[in-house]
């Protein structure tokens, strides 16, 4: 019998990413400081480095009667990243700083543990020369990309065969929808420390390779409750606040939560959902 199959045999996740973000961008000279920390720590692990360049257009007024055809020009370094590529050529995992976002994303997701611990790893590796002093974090994002595809007719597909009917994430109009169809959601809760948590919940069922392929992407974005200044309140913020490590185990507890409540029960067991 056709059903929806996870994108690797023990999961459905295809990417993950956590982000900071930060008030305003870094200049050139922050940037290239961060990117000469960062790779020398994570030369065995993120080989290949690649700057990040910005565009600025020029557009020549001087005659108004002849509109000119607007230039481009380099408007120096925005960023940087630093990357390992599968053994197919295809990116595996990435470490980038661009404007005022410090990102980490894996493409070859294991488990939430050995996530974690790589990703507080690459992260610290450039905030460690960031002047937070004068450009702080004030939030941070976790991104989860799942994947399902269905292993029959792609015309057979159906919301029911891979979600439970009612769940509070996906409309009701998808049950009835075919194999084609787009669900955008989001919404905003609160955290036992007064940090807020924006949901964007996009979930779509489209053709891909031929093959009916429903992704769900889950961005949640923690803004807390005040700037972090320094690498130690970053980690470890003062009593009442919410360290990195905690906010982001909370912002995974709420990803599971969703698939939880939205997934059918063999799904759920088939990922290892069901506790």
């Amino acid at each position: 019998m056709a059903d929806y199959l996870p994108f690797l045999e023990k999961h459905s996740i295809q990417e993950a990413q956590i982000s900071l973000l930060f008030i305003g961008s870094f200049d050139q000279h922050t940037i290239e400081l961060a990117r000469g920390f960062a790779q020398t720590e994570l030369s065995g692990e993120l080989p290949r480095v690649a700057e990040g360049r910005g565009v600025a257009f020029q557009v020549d007024i001087t005659d108004p009667a002849e509109p000119a055809m607007p230039q481009t020009m380099p408007s120096g370094v925005v960023g940087f990243r630093l990357a390992r590529v599968k053994g197919d050529g295809q990116i595996a995992r990435v470490l980038q700083l661009e404007n005022n976002l410090l990102s980490v994303s894996f493409m070859d997701y294991e488990s939430w543990e050995t996530t974690g611990e790589d990703a507080l790893k690459y992260l610290r590796s450039v905030l460690i020369s960031l002047p937070l002093e004068q450009n702080p974090v004030v939030a941070l994002s976790l991104r989860f990309i799942d994947r399902y595809t269905y292993s029959g007719d792609p015309g057979d597909a159906r919301a029911d065969k891979l979600f439970v009917r009612g769940n509070p994430y996906i409309t009701p109009h998808t049950f009835d929808a075919g194999p084609m169809w787009h669900c955008n959601t989001g919404w905003f809760d609160d955290t036992a420390h007064d940090d807020r948590v924006l949901h964007n919940l996009n979930v779509t069922s489209s053709l891909v390779d031929l093959s009916s392929t429903v992704t769900i992407d889950h961005l949640a974005t923690r803004h807390l409750e005040a700037p972090r200044h320094t690498l130690a309140t970053v980690f470890e913020p003062p009593a009442g606040a919410t360290g990195l490590v905690e906010a982001l185990e909370s912002l995974h507890d709420r990803n599971k939560n969703i698939l939880r409540q939205a997934l059918r029960p063999e799904m759920l067991a088939r990922i290892g959902m069901t506790k």
